[in-house]
């Protein structure tokens, strides 16, 4: 499954993925095209601040249909950690088949190559699928972020999805 950088014309695609896989939550309340132009102003705002490295990548199946994403960058400085993932996202079907892994291992490389040591990550109380992924990898419970989240981290980026 090949991961590359994001690019401005992956929107909505990358949009696709986004309002697919949290579809499930009630309060969930993006249509595609809100995602969509979200991705599009992120990505091209990404790539008018280059050289700066690239913090958004998509995994894609052999024919180039998009299945999961990661964004990250630097931290909310009230979070205590150096780095952030902002989205990390696989596309319902394609879940426990190693992409989510994959594409954090892909973000905190990135991160890691860009200076940045520790990560975090926010996610919802109530989805236990991903707070059970995030412990897979070897996140930790770092505290709560309100309204209704958790903060998992990894102390030393380099570890994030290596278990």
């Amino acid at each position: 499954m090949p991961i590359r950088y994001a690019l401005p014309p992956d929107a909505d695609a990358m949009a696709e993925v986004t309002c697919a896989a949290f579809a499930r939550f009630p309060d969930f309340d993006v249509t595609p095209e809100q995602s969509a132009a979200n991705w599009r102003r992120n990505l091209h705002t990404e790539a008018a601040e280059r050289p700066r490295p690239h913090h958004t990548r998509i995994a894609e199946l052999p024919d180039g249909t998009v299945i999961g994403l990661v964004m990250g960058g630097p931290a909310d400085p009230e979070l205590g950690f150096d780095a952030e993932i902002y989205a990390l996202a696989v596309r319902p079907g394609h879940e426990g088949r190693g992409h989510g892994r994959a594409l954090l291992r892909a973000s905190a490389a990135d991160l890691a190559a860009a200076g940045f040591g520790s990560l975090a990550i926010r996610v919802r109380t109530d989805n236990e699928r991903a707070r059970r992924f995030y412990t897979s990898l070897g996140g930790v419970e770092a505290g709560e972020a309100p309204p209704d989240e958790l903060i998992y981290s990894w102390p030393e980026i380099s570890a994030a999805g290596r278990q």
